[in-house]
């Protein structure tokens, strides 16, 4: 999905690409995008401190190219953003907050964005049927299980404590999905229902981009 981001950057033939990402992680997009795109800048957002120093160290030969902010995304971040961005992203992050923070951050990415910009979220979402989503969770599982027969046996040890915490995963989307959701857990919401989270903010040209059982790219274009 994120090749599909960056393909579908390339046709906005924007000059320079000022790309913020949400969430940020261990700085796998923004590299790629950096890549990619020679006269692009980035600014890497997470809260995570432990991910951030991953980040910078994957990142270091680009280090005069990106921006660090460290704030959670429900935060207070838009007040260390120096030049608006034109491109905001997020992988895998929007959807541990709560509906109304998801609905408030939608807000706050179209204000921030440079007219012309464009916004993308990359995440784990409710499909259009209960037996689709049933069935995207189940293919997660299958896909996740299924990476040990790619990977070589010096790093069988990091793949065991990478499916240890997938099983809380699995717990508390599968085993306990009936149960109330919190902030910070798994709260999966239609991606129909944020396409229109994403209009009501102000977005334009909304659409889904990609989907793939419980993953979708959706977003919109801020004029």
């Amino acid at each position: 999905m994120q090749e599909t981001l960056i393909n579908t950057i390339k046709f906005e033939n924007l000059q320079k690409i000022k790309l913020l990402d949400l969430g940020a992680g261990s700085g796998i997009l923004i590299e790629k995008i950096l890549k990619e795109f020679p006269e692009s800048t980035c600014t890497y957002l997470d809260y995570s401190t432990e991910f951030m120093n991953i980040a910078k160290n994957r990142l270091e030969k680009y280090k005069d190219r990106v921006t660090y902010i460290q704030s959670d995304i429900c935060g207070n971040w838009e007040l260390n953003i120096k030049s608006k961005p034109n491109i905001i992203t997020s992988t895998s992050t929007i959807h541990h907050l709560v509906n109304e923070d998801k609905k408030k951050l939608y807000n706050k990415c179209f204000h921030v964005l440079e007219d012309n910009g464009r916004f993308f979220n990359i995440d784990e979402m409710k499909t259009l049927n209960n037996d689709a989503y049933l069935n995207g969770l189940q293919y997660w599982i299958y896909h996740t299980e299924k990476l040990k027969d790619m990977i070589p046996n010096d790093l069988n040890d990091d793949y065991d404590m990478v499916i240890k915490k997938f099983n809380d995963w699995k717990k508390r989307n599968v085993d306990n999905i009936d149960q109330p959701k919190v902030e910070g857990d798994d709260i999966h919401e239609s991606f129909l229902v944020q396409l229109e989270w994403l209009k009501d903010a102000g977005f334009q040209e909304v659409d889904v981009f990609c989907k793939l059982y419980l993953w979708s790219m959706i977003g919109g274009k801020k004029y």
